[in-house]
């Protein structure tokens, strides 16, 4: 096969930095349905642009899980219009920020000090740990709606779809591990769907959800497209991948 472009790589690798990374909402006033219908046609747009160059199936892959994701985040913007308005009318709300974070783990993971699957787990506990805060406590009393169960569900599939996938090339995972990850999916069901979790509170905490897994998802394909753009640029790679071909 022949080997991609890295001019193209690195044109594809720049564009999702700019233009969809970029467009992962980062704010309360951020969240719009508006919005992440511009973030799926902007996703829609550069897979078109895959689609017509050599880019493994693996970006491609990555890019339908990133749709998948933006427009279940979009249902749950949609279906909660109101305690989305009603949100961003409260001053009080305290916004969870997971963007420094989130990308102070991705260097680790990069460099081969993390795994995906353990951004998952730490990222939970930042998320129960701040399901705590009086805000939430307070309101409950008030509000006794609760957010769609299928919302819910759905957004743990996505869960577990995306640290399946992260896992599927590594050695480390082993029953003891997936147990534990259970476990952590389990608590956190029942603090996103529990009785003493206002909606209000369901919702911002399922919209940080989705941003984790939404910022991850790009981060990976970014990833994927960096090692596309290291074997083009090492004439060494391309010369073993072609004897391994012939043979």
């Amino acid at each position: 096969m022949e080997a991609l472009d890295t001019g193209i790589a690195k044109e594809i690798s720049d564009h999702i930095k700019k233009e969809i990374l970029m467009a992962v909402p980062s704010k309360l006033e951020h969240l719009s349905t508006e919005n992440l219908e511009a973030l799926s046609n902007s996703i829609h747009t550069i897979k078109f642009y895959c689609t017509h160059r050599k880019i493994s199936p693996e970006v491609l892959n990555e890019l339908d899980s990133a749709l998948e994701t933006s427009d279940l985040f979009w249902e749950l913007l949609q279906d909660n219009s109101k305690t989305l308005s009603d949100l961003k009318g409260t001053y009080r709300m305290r916004w969870l920020d997971l963007g420094s974070g989130v990308l102070t783990e991705l260097e680790e993971i990069i460099s081969g000090e993390e795994t995906f699957r353990d951004v998952i787990i730490n990222s939970i506990a930042i998320l129960l740990a701040w399901k705590s805060d009086t805000v939430w406590v307070d309101m409950a009393k008030d509000d006794h709606s609760m957010v769609s169960k299928n919302h819910v569900l759905k957004m743990r599939d996505m869960l577990w779809k995306f640290v399946s996938e992260s896992s599927n090339n590594g050695s480390e995972t082993n029953l003891k591990k997936a147990v534990e990850m259970g476990k952590k999916m389990e608590l956190l069901m029942k603090f996103v769907a529990g009785d003493d979790m206002p909606v209000a509170a369901s919702v911002m905490l399922l919209s940080q959800i989705y941003i984790l897994l939404l910022r991850l998802r790009i981060s990976k394909i970014l990833i994927k497209l960096n090692t596309e753009i290291n074997k083009g640029s090492n004439p060494k790679n391309n010369q073993k991948g072609e004897s391994d071909e012939k043979e």
